[in-house]
């Protein structure tokens, strides 16, 4: 069956590239050979590029939208990684019309001349497209740093790098000249002229701007001003090698004013940079590993202003979002419109434009009765008192009751605002804003029986409808080569049992003689037991054998499906799934069995191990855990973070075990098992546990954290407590004391005197103010890929916040003397 497989596969692949090269016959074009630079006579068209002599930007034509419209193309700048014509590129400039300010379209059919005149050209037939301000020169090309140059004998005429889009790259700077401003694209895939700018102005301000829903205007009301209006000389904007973005005078040797967190010097040669004025007014500073090659895998490091919603929403009548609309953060922690109940988007791809009743709303014909139509709240918002067009003061005979009924009756009244004392009759809501420090109450008319029903399907475009005949074709030969597979699949089942590729299957007679009948336990935990045993067929033959309890609850098919997805995870610092045993109620998980035994023993020994082993361990384990919450699919988060789950292997690699093993009890049995154990675990348990609404995978960065201050001190932590006095204290701490030793900059109590540790107190600083950091409230603690990048220098650690927002010191937070663990609950697991 194997061959006859392996040949309906392999027919299968040559129809879909015919149909794909049915669908693309520009494909079939040569394209040119990779050059940075493009000279007199030559000519770019849409299937050739220029490639920056270290290969990492390229300038050609760039797709806008592949599953829109493919006809449509940019003359763009990208960050090349892999093949140049990658679908998901990073644009980081493109062609702009300055005259109408409008983004250039081309089509597949347009030319990039260099006429033997030296005149440079974007043409489409006799159109001509685009033409830089001074278009004369002798060759263009694209630099290292991504700058497009026009080079003559006299200098360069013109650059990208003084016509930027919304992009700024290393090395490049802005002063008031003209074409010099930032403007953000519509969204992330619509490259048209978006509602903000940034502009160094002539007064010497740098100001941002927001441009009110059709409303003619050059740029609009200010949210954001450097106020350097007053200096009485002009600023230059600075985005440089490190990716740090601040202003400064030249001309009068000022200090620089960064307006971004400031970047280590040296992260340029790790990562790279750019800065954006994204599509929401936000000027984010993003970073990508030099070593990753998914072009997707952008971090953002640090934006600005800071201040959510608050300014954009602080003037006119519409605000960030529009009539009827609020401004909320997104889970990517941008800026994004949502409506109200019952109401639903003017333009579901512009949601800025406001949104509209989804049910016909009351008319003033008389006919309509106020029983038709009732209010709803539209909690923790704030709103504009701008169209107020009646106003109420609440008074014993005036009561909110009646200002509800008298807004039901009046035809006018769209929604009601209490603010205080007053209620305010409203034509239409504005400026609003999500808000959790509001005295405001927002109730919004609409009818009794309204219910938002499924948008229309929008009508399906030709070019959508014709390729549906070769999609057809494709079902067909899939359809074919299923049931082939199908086949081979029931004919290789009973062997698939010791010849899965990725994990084994064993019984519980085989695991029952390879731990002698469990003869030795190396450990027990939430989950269960942990046996030691010795498989002779494998290499090495030592393993763990972890006995689930209570797992006879998940269904046999979630089961295989959850531990096949643990199988596949493989990182230096997770420890390998070997198998798994599945026999009626018999559920065991069989691991490599790591030799060098658990981080609690590493750290409590009589001897303090050295500062570089702790070090490289801590390193070790966030990149473990890093990879989970980010690197793995489907993301786990691990729920159960301390140093009994953290082992070393014979070459003293620490390993995190027990991952993805809450995802095997299913929703239920996990919140049962955290409510039994929580008094064990106490330290290392986030207040989120103890909470209303999900769990993130902050909590295991607050786990991480407390885990990172005991290796620092290399003891154990014991809650916000002092220890009991019949414990030792030489290996317990309290988490509240040593917090209070690092904000007073007692480092060297921390690590005991320990040689190696003194000899590097700015890592020792480094490590534990990242494990404050870990400490804080889940919306201020870092994610687990910045926490590596700062334990590992590349990211310089923020300040340390206000001791009144770290965790430890909040009263949710939990100790086995304050709070009874068997009335708390834990609600559903979440990535974030």
């Amino acid at each position: 069956m194997e061959p006859l497989l392996s040949f309906v596969l392999c027919f299968l692949a040559l129809i879909l590239l015919i149909i794909s090269l049915l669908e693309q016959p520009h494909l079939f074009m040569a394209t040119a050979a990779e050059t940075n630079q493009l000279t007199i006579g030559s000519t770019m068209t849409s299937t050739q590029y220029l490639t920056s002599s270290s290969g990492i930007f390229v300038f050609g034509f760039c797709n806008i939208d592949p599953s829109n419209n493919s006809n449509q193309l940019l003359l763009a700048i990208w960050f090349n990684f892999g093949a140049p014509d990658s679908a998901n590129k990073k644009v980081v400039w493109f062609a702009r019309d300055l005259t109408s300010n409008r983004t250039v379209i081309a089509t597949k059919q347009s030319v990039l001349k260099f006429a033997e005149t030296g005149r440079v050209s974007l043409v489409d037939g006799q159109s001509e497209l685009w033409s830089p301000s001074n278009p004369f020169g002798s060759a263009l090309v694209l630099q290292d740093s991504g700058n497009l140059q026009l080079i003559s004998k006299d200098g360069v005429p013109w650059e990208s790098f003084s016509n930027p889009t919304d992009t700024l790259l290393p090395g490049q700077n802005m002063s008031n000249r003209p074409g010099a401003y930032l403007q953000s694209r519509n969204t992330d895939t619509d490259f048209s002229p978006g509602r903000f700018t940034l502009n160094l102005q002539d007064d010497g301000n740098i100001v941002l701007y927001m441009k009110e829903i059709d409303v003619p205007s050059d740029l609009g009301a200010p949210y954001w001003a450097a106020m350097t209006n007053g200096k009485k000389m002009a600023p230059t904007l600075f985005f440089n090698d490190s990716g740090n973005l601040y202003y400064t005078f030249i001309n009068n040797n000022t200090e620089p004013v960064y307006l971004t967190t400031e970047r280590p010097l040296n992260s340029f040669e790790m990562y790279y940079h750019y800065a954006a004025l994204d599509p929401d007014g936000t000027i984010r500073v993003y970073v990508h590993q030099k070593n990753n090659t998914d072009s997707s895998l952008w971090d953002v490091f640090s934006q600005f202003p800071g201040d959510g919603c608050s300014r954009r929403t602080n003037f006119g009548l519409e605000g960030m979002c529009g009539p009827n609309a609020y401004c909320t953060i997104d889970k990517e922690e941008r800026l994004d419109c949502e409506c109200p109940y019952g109401y639903v988007f003017v333009d579901e791809q512009h949601k800025y434009k406001g949104c509209r009743p989804n049910f016909v709303p009351h008319t003033c014909n008389g006919k309509e009765n106020s029983t038709e139509f009732m209010t709803m709240q539209v909690p923790y918002t704030s709103w504009s008192n701008q169209s107020t067009y009646k106003k109420f003061i609440l008074t014993s005979t005036t009561t909110l009751e009646q200002c509800n009924s008298s807004c039901l009756e009046d035809c006018f009244c769209k929604a009601v605002l209490i603010d205080g004392s007053s209620c305010m009759f409203m034509g239409m809501l504005t400026a609003g804003k999500v808000t959790q420090d509001t005295s405001m109450t927002a109730l919004i008319k609409i009818r009794a029986n309204t219910s938002v029903p499924v948008p229309d399907r929008p009508p399906v475009p030709a070019s959508v409808r014709s390729i549906w005949f070769y999609i057809t074709i494709g079902i067909a030969f899939l359809l074919s080569a299923s049931i082939i597979y199908i086949l081979w699949q029931i004919n290789i089942s009973k062997m698939a049992k010791r010849n899965q590729p990725g994990l084994r299957i064993f019984t519980s007679k085989e695991l029952k003689r390879a731990t002698k009948n469990k003869k030795k336990e190396l450990g027990k935990g939430s989950f269960g037991k942990v046996y030691q045993g010795k498989l002779s067929y494998l290499n090495p033959p030592h393993v763990a054998v972890k006995e689930l309890i209570g797992s006879n609850e998940y269904s046999e098919k979630d089961f295989e499906n959850e531990v096949r997805s643990i199988g596949q995870i493989h990182h230096c610092n997770l420890v390998r799934m070997i198998g798994y045993c599945k026999e009626g109620t018999d559920r065991k998980l069989v691991f490599e069995y790591m030799q060098g035994g658990t981080l609690a023993n590493f750290i409590i020994r009589s001897k303090r191990p050295c500062w570089s082993c702790l070090s490289e361990a801590a390193i070790g384990i966030a990149k473990g855990l890093e990879y989970l919450h980010e690197g793995c699919n489907p993301k786990i988060i691990h729920c159960d973070i301390k140093p009994d789950n953290i082992l070393f292997d014979d070459k003293h690699i620490p390993k995190i075990t027990d991952f993805g093993i809450a995802k095997l009890l299913g929703d239920q049995k996990t919140q049962q098992t955290f409510t039994n154990t929580l008094a064990g675990t106490m330290p290392y348990i986030a207040p989120e546990w103890f909470g209303v609404g999900n769990v993130g995978s902050k909590v295991d960065v607050y786990s991480f954290g407390v885990v990172l201050l005991e290796m620092i001190c290399c003891k154990r932590a014991k809650g916000k407590q002092p220890p009991p006095k019949d414990q030792d204290p030489r290996i317990m701490f309290c988490l509240r004391e040593a917090e209070s030793l690092i904000r007073s900059g007692r480092f060297e109590e921390l690590v005991q005197g320990e040689s190696e540790a003194l000899a590097d107190m700015e890592s020792v600083k480094r490590f534990s103010h990242v494990a404050i950091w870990c400490l804080q409230d889940s919306s201020m603690r870092p994610r687990m890929r910045k926490v590596v990048q700062m334990l590992e220098g590349v990211v310089k650690v923020d300040p340390l916040p206000d001791s009144s927002m770290s965790s430890i010191f909040s009263p949710m937070h939990p100790t086995s003397s304050e709070t009874n663990p068997s009335s708390s609950t834990v609600h559903i697991i979440q990535v974030e």
